[in-house]
């Protein structure tokens, strides 16, 4: 997994405090919000400040032990995460409810305790959940529980790694054949255990209504994906896009099918809180996992360490240079 790129420069811009205003008070106008421009003054070197303590952070985390960079990496994504929501709330934060991570897990983990099986549930308040209604429109996935294995495998760039691993494949890579068309190998179905037309039938009836399926090439078994409106790195559930490859993959594992609507800013932060308590709060077990080499787990959460820490401002600079073309 071997990614060049500098993320961090996709928020280069943001370090000039008139730029950053001008993209505030614009936002702020599309909203409606009132005194857009007083308010965008006032949340200026909030939002840059927002930005550079979290590629501190990010910095840090690229330079610590392996067992250190959970909290960092936490940390970090939290500070991307209020700088966003300073583009849709510029009251940010006007109360505590919203300062809490939104999350919780089992306090205390059984002896025969499994990271892929652990499960962290969403509170009715936080920044979790102020993050998802403030930037996605969500406001209903209160209670909800998300199993850490279910959300890994969400992730195309571990993919290799589960087959490796496991000899399962979770998701299939797309051929992009125009702006809003995507082929997809016939194989697909197979990996559901479904004919062809049993295939069409039930990604149609599952999936997101900005996603259809047909039948491609009658000889081939191939299928065409139709996109109905533009896809975005950062937002673009069921599908996910691997930074490396930069192209999307289509889920063929019904537990991915079922999970409820996150992007994958979503799933990152779920992943980094749970594992950021355990770093803290399960210090034994954690050590014992980077020290006996005994967990098949280890080498899926190595991965995604280093993948959230240079995939996650990828995505959120992606995010805000959306939010600045659409002004």
């Amino acid at each position: 997994m071997v990614m060049q790129q500098d993320n961090w420069s996709l928020f280069d811009m943001f370090f000039s405090s008139q730029k950053t205003q001008y993209f505030l008070a614009k936002q702020y106008e599309k909203l409606g919000f009132q005194d857009s421009s007083g308010k965008s003054f006032d949340n200026t070197f909030g939002f840059i400040y927002y930005i550079e303590h979290g590629k501190k952070y990010y910095t840090l985390a690229n330079q610590a032990p392996v067992e250190l960079k959970p909290v960092l990496l936490f940390y970090g994504m939290t500070q991307l995460m209020k700088a966003c929501i300073l583009c849709t709330d510029p009251d940010y934060p006007d109360s505590s409810s919203v300062l809490a991570h939104g999350l919780s897990t089992r306090k205390r983990k059984k002896r025969s305790y499994e990271f892929f099986n652990d499960e962290v549930k969403v509170q009715k308040t936080g920044l979790f959940n102020h993050f998802c209604e403030k930037l996605f429109h969500m406001k209903h996935i209160e209670g909800e529980k998300f199993m850490m294995n279910h959300l890994l495998k969400t992730l195309p760039e571990l993919g290799s790694l589960y087959k490796q691993m496991t000899g399962s494949i979770h998701q299939l890579k797309m051929d992009k054949e125009s702006s809003n068309s995507y082929s997809l190998t016939g194989e697909a179905a197979n990996f559901l255990h479904m004919s062809g037309e049993r295939f069409i039938e039930y990604i149609n009836s599952t999936l997101s209504s900005n996603i259809r399926i047909e039948l491609n090439n009658q000889s081939a078994n191939n299928y065409r994906v139709f996109i109905k409106e533009n896809l975005h790195a950062f937002n673009c559930f069921p599908l996910s896009y691997h930074i490396a490859e930069k192209t999307y993959y289509f889920p063929v594992d019904r537990d991915l099918m079922q999970l409820p609507e996150l992007n994958e800013l979503m799933v990152h932060y779920v992943l980094l809180y749970n594992l950021s308590m355990i770093s803290r709060y399960d210090t034994e077990w954690w050590s014992e996992l980077f020290h006996t080499y005994t967990s098949e787990e280890l080498p899926f959460i190595n991965q995604f360490l280093t993948l959230t820490g240079q995939k996650i401002p990828y995505l959120f600079g992606q995010l805000l240079h959306t939010m600045d073309t659409l002004i």
